[in-house]
């Protein structure tokens, strides 16, 4: 865990969820190699072809932003795919019941979070941005037994948008009904799911899996 910025007060965390609030690396390789094997069959190539274009595209867009990474959706649209399309893909494609289930030391850390349980006594709103439609980021957070402790799921059909993009984080903080400085963005990408947070004034916290999102009551306070 990499702690970037807290706020002196933390009014929400805006927590990522693919990678970052379980660990499942078959479940994350699955939805990119889904969405890869659709455009290869729409565009009726084989697979490789299909990877390799999205390859191509993000290692250009690494090498003209200093090594900085984009998401998948991002990638997609520059091959074409827009975003609307994206998201009918998504919603079609990807199921997390088949992968994901409850877990309760995940549900522990958000509790403590969410009800001013921790040493600071300070409740915070928790509110999920992902760049899967909101349908399916919500059923990604009812699977692991957690749904009910967020207030609001920022997915991609809500901005059209794909996180790094602000206006999911913008949103968020509206939703929480605060300012971007009141808030903390926790990912488990530092060019996705912090960098733009940063650029915003919130709080950043860099995490690798849903390990480090148990410790995170007790490490915010150290």
């Amino acid at each position: 865990m990499t702690v970037y910025r807290i706020p002196e007060r933390v009014g929400a965390f805006l927590f990522d969820i693919d990678g970052t609030l379980y660990t499942d690396a078959a479940y994350v390789r699955f939805q990119s190699e889904a969405l890869i094997a659709e455009l290869a069959r729409v565009r009726g190539e084989p697979y490789e072809s299909a990877a390799a274009d999205v390859a191509r595209v993000r290692a250009d867009y690494a090498a003209a932003n200093g090594g900085a990474s984009t998401s998948l959706g991002n990638a997609m649209a520059a091959l074409g795919i827009d975003i609307a399309t994206s998201v009918e893909w998504r919603r079609r494609l990807i199921d997390p019941f088949l992968f994901l289930g409850p877990d309760p030391d995940l549900r522990a850390a958000l509790s403590a979070l969410a009800s001013g349980t921790t040493e600071a006594g300070v409740p915070a709103l928790l509110v999920a941005v992902t760049n899967n439609p909101r349908s399916v980021g919500e059923a990604a957070l009812e699977a692991l037994g957690v749904r009910d402790l967020f207030l609001r799921v920022v997915g991609l059909d809500d901005t059209m948008r794909s996180k790094p993009a602000p206006e999911p984080y913008l949103l968020a903080a509206s939703a929480a009904g605060l300012d971007p400085s009141a808030c903390v963005s926790v990912g488990d990408r530092y060019d996705v799911d912090l960098a733009i947070a940063l650029e915003l004034g919130m709080g950043a916290i860099l995490v690798d899996g849903a390990e480090d999102v148990y410790a995170l009551p007790s490490a915010i306070l150290a």
